[in-house]
């Protein structure tokens, strides 16, 4: 049977077929006492009399006799067949079955106004055609016959043998109990798995599960307090060492203390311990967890703060397109898209891989695109170099005209970035200084009060007024007319004006460039095709005039570094080898001048030390150049102006700072520390220069104070590393070749 057999009884379930085939002999029960039959008038709705239980109530409910028709007006109305009655179910007593035979009398409650039934034989005679000749229907007996201290008989005609219905199987009693029963031993039974599983985890829960590591870390079967001591004695040292990270072709280091990187050595026990009915967590008491993931203490402000520092000095910027002029063509240089460092990715990798990474961890890049591209040049070429270049320009003043040449007005162009865009510019004063030679009605222009170096000395030029063309109006005119294609456009016209200098004798005056506020000078080798880069590099520098708050930038002061502007090919030092490059020198330049600066007090925007120390250079207090990613860059903050004088002698690179001596400057270099060993390496480059080596690595920090008056202007340090100085065997690095003779035996 089914267990929707068992749970949904199909229609006339509840009646045993046995029963209902078993009639009930009219007089068993009470042979002595006459039957009464039913009364006709009982009122509706009174309660009938109550049913025996079952086995006997069935057999005694048929409305027909095995002989005698009872009058229709005294017999019960029959029930429809098949149906059992509403209350039969109920009737059911759930509690195990009771043999029928051993039963041997069952009472009920009467039921109002009827006396109760007295007790009906059990026996039952299997056979329907064995029954003995029905006696005579006894006749209802008067009030006065029935005895005021016995109960009343009921007798009901024999209920005659039902058809078997061969389609319809209905379950016995005994097979639904035993259904039933199934269906609780399987529900206990699951109860007790499932108390089991809950009292599992809650006695479990206060360890961590075998077979479970954190980190490399074994902390399988320990008690919580004992798992948090273990991880964080055996993640000690790789919480505190620095992660070794790579971004591009370049290698640096972070500190996970500074960035914000600490373990949750609690909340990573917690992960794995505790109340849960989680399987993987309860079953991982059984059969272990294996590797589990650290939680992890970020303090995001601090990683990003890092990683934004360690950007500066690892992202490659773009190179810019730009257009120069010289000789009267133009000079392209191409722009070529950077690197940097994904921020935002990189903290997230970093955060993820920290303690799990097995070595350096690769840092996500993305593209640095120039702002100056190639659809900027080639537009900027065509609408206005070309058109610049075509021709000369008229300049019409005072009635008379005079020409510049397209060379001319070359000389005087600069192509300026503003934002995405390219535009044409053009220095007016030496185009107005033309016109005014050549058209002698013009007046002189305006000319700005200079500062320079007179015998060694800086000397004021005063300004002059101008009484003649106005530079700047000049410039505008020529600008526009220089980019028409029409020849007829191709003329400016300006008007004379009285027009001051920009920077006047008393501006002048007012900047104190009158004294010595700082000088450096270093040695350099002999080597002639070098010292024409150091006598180039200071010539672009010599006379230049800081005013108050400006900043110096040595690569925009010596470029572009290029046959034309005067370097040479000579010695420079690449990834650590030393090649070839023009240019070759200027580190040298940039080293002396930072030394002035440094110890005038000038404030220090920017420098790099070389990756290896020269003998040449002060230990940490040297900085290298290289176009256009490593610059050095200071800034005048005295109040005062600053007048760079640098020079070569005969040995010695020379810069000195002139201005008004503010500062007072103190300077500390520690001893050496951190040394390492040289090393032999190959370096296959055809350009590869051998290289003895021999000298040890080592780090230095370096302390700066700069008061005015007592007080604190700055307070800076800052520690640099140098490599050893390698021995280099140009050529690929030897593969070790088996020993043809050896043999074993």
């Amino acid at each position: 049977m089914s267990v929707r057999d068992e749970e949904t009884p199909e229609p006339g379930e509840g009646t045993d077929p046995e029963q209902a085939q078993t009639g009930a002999e009219p007089g068993d029960g009470a042979p002595d006492q006459p039957a009464e039959e039913l009364p006709d008038d009982h009122p509706e709705g009174e309660d009938q009399p109550a049913r025996e239980p079952e086995g006997a109530t069935e057999s005694e409910v048929d409305p027909e006799s095995d002989g005698t028709e009872p009058d229709p007006e005294d017999a019960p109305e029959p029930e429809p067949e098949g149906e059992p009655e509403p209350e039969l179910d109920s009737d059911i007593d759930p509690e195990p079955e009771t043999d029928p035979a051993s039963e041997t009398e069952l009472e009920t409650d009467p039921a109002p106004g009827v006396e109760p039934d007295v007790a009906f034989d059990e026996a039952r005679d299997p056979d329907p055609d064995s029954n003995p000749d029905p006696e005579p229907e006894p006749q209802p007996a008067s009030d006065a016959d029935v005895p005021a201290d016995e109960p009343e008989t009921i007798v009901l005609p024999a209920q005659p043998d039902p058809i078997p219905d061969e389609t319809d199987v209905t379950p016995t009693k005994k097979k639904r109990r035993r259904g039933r029963r199934a269906v609780l031993i399987a529900a206990g039974a699951l109860v007790l798995l499932g108390g089991g599983y809950v009292a599992g985890a809650w006695y479990l829960g206060d360890r961590v599960p075998g077979d479970t590591t954190v980190a490399g870390v074994n902390i399988s079967g320990l008690p919580i307090d004992e798992a948090e001591r273990v991880l964080t004695e055996g993640l000690a040292e790789e919480t505190t060492a620095p992660v070794d990270v790579s971004f591009g072709q370049i290698t640096a280091e972070v500190d996970p203390t500074s960035a914000g990187l600490a373990l949750d050595t609690t909340a990573t026990v917690d992960s794995v311990t505790g109340f849960t009915l989680d399987p993987r967590r309860v079953f991982g008491h059984l059969f272990g967890m294996g590797e589990q993931p650290p939680v992890l203490d970020v303090d995001d402000e601090a990683l990003t703060g890092a990683l934004s520092g360690l950007a500066e000095n690892l992202d490659e910027p773009p190179v810019e397109g730009a257009i120069d002029f010289s000789d009267g063509e133009p000079e392209i240089t191409e722009p070529v898209d950077g690197t940097g460092l994904d921020v935002d990715a990189a903290a997230e990798v970093l955060a993820e891989e920290w303690l799990t990474a097995d070595g350096t961890i690769e840092l996500p890049a993305t593209v640095l695109t120039p702002t100056i591209d190639d659809a900027v040049i080639e537009d900027a070429m065509t609408t206005q170099v070309e058109p610049m270049l075509s021709g000369p320009v008229t300049v019409e003043v005072n009635g008379e005209t005079a020409e510049l040449s397209a060379d001319e007005v070359a000389a005087a162009a600069a192509m300026q970035a503003d934002g995405s865009v390219l535009t044409l510019v053009l220095d007016g004063e030496p185009l107005a200084n033309l016109i005014t030679e050549r058209v002698p009605s013009v007046g002189e222009s305006p000319q700005d009060a200079q500062i320079v170096l007179d015998d060694g000395e800086p000397t004021i030029i005063p300004a002059v007024t101008g009484t003649g063309l106005d530079p700047a109006e000049l410039a505008d005119a020529v600008a526009s007319a220089a980019v028409a294609s029409d020849a007829e456009e191709r003329t400016a016209a300006v008007e004379l004006a009285q027009t001051e200098p920009e920077f006047s004798t008393e501006d002048a005056e007012a900047l104190g460039v009158t004294e010595v506020i700082g000088t450096y000078r270093t040695p350099y080798p002999s080597d002639p095709v070098r010292t024409e880069n150091l006598i180039a590099g200071t010539a672009h520098i010599n006379g230049t005039l800081l005013k108050p708050d400006e900043q110096f930038s040595l690569l925009e002061a010596l470029r572009p570094i290029s046959t034309a502007n005067g370097y040479t090919v000579s010695g420079v030092v690449v990834n650590g080898f030393h090649s070839d490059a023009i240019g070759g020198g200027l580190s040298q330049v940039s080293t002396t001048t930072f030394n002035a600066a440094y110890e005038s007090g000038l404030t220090d925007i920017t420098h790099q030390p070389h990756s290896r120390w020269f003998s040449r250079y002060p230990e940490g207090r040297e900085a290298t150049v290289f176009d256009p990613s490593i610059d050095m860059v200071f800034e005048n903050n005295t109040g005062y102006g600053v007048l760079i004088q640098a020079y070569v002698t005969d040995s010695h690179v020379v810069v000195t700072m002139w201005g008004t001596d503010v500062f007072d400057v103190t300077i500390d270099v520690s001893g050496r520390y951190n040394f390492t060993q040289p090393q032999t390496l190959y370096n296959p480059d055809p350009q590869c220069h051998a290289e003895p080596g021999g000298q040890q690595g080592f780090s230095v920090t370096v302390s700066r104070t700069v008061t005015r008056d007592g007080d604190v202007v700055e307070d800076d340090s800052y520690s640099h590393t140098y490599s050893p100085w390698n021995r280099v065997i140009c050529g690929e690095e030897p593969t070790e070749e088996p020993d043809e003779d050896s043999s074993e035996d």
